[in-house]
């Protein structure tokens, strides 16, 4: 009787938290909906959480469809295709 092959790995799917600095695609690296922070990252030297949502990854300020500062908590709705950037906050969260 010859073994079975093993199973391949389920791909993962798209995440529902954002943990740490960066720019993550919407639909590919985070899913689609409205994300929850609890604010600035505690260990920060400045206190201040800064997100954006960006039409591409250029780095332009052209690619900016909105963006904020946070001194607390905050929420973003962020659309498949887009990108989402953060520097400086708490684990992101989605809850819708």
């Amino acid at each position: 009787m010859t073994p079975k092959p093993p199973k391949p790995a389920k791909k993962a799917g798209a995440a529902t938290t954002v943990e740490g600095d960066g720019q993550y695609l919407v639909g590919e690296d985070m899913q689609a909906g409205t994300y929850r922070t609890a604010g600035p990252d505690k260990g920060s030297v400045i206190e201040n959480c800064y997100w954006a949502r960006t039409k591409n990854a250029s780095g332009e300020f052209e690619a900016i469809i909105a963006n904020a500062n946070l001194q607390g908590q905050g929420r973003v709705t962020v659309n498949k295709g887009e990108y989402f950037e953060t520097n400086g906050c708490q684990e992101w969260t989605k809850v819708g």
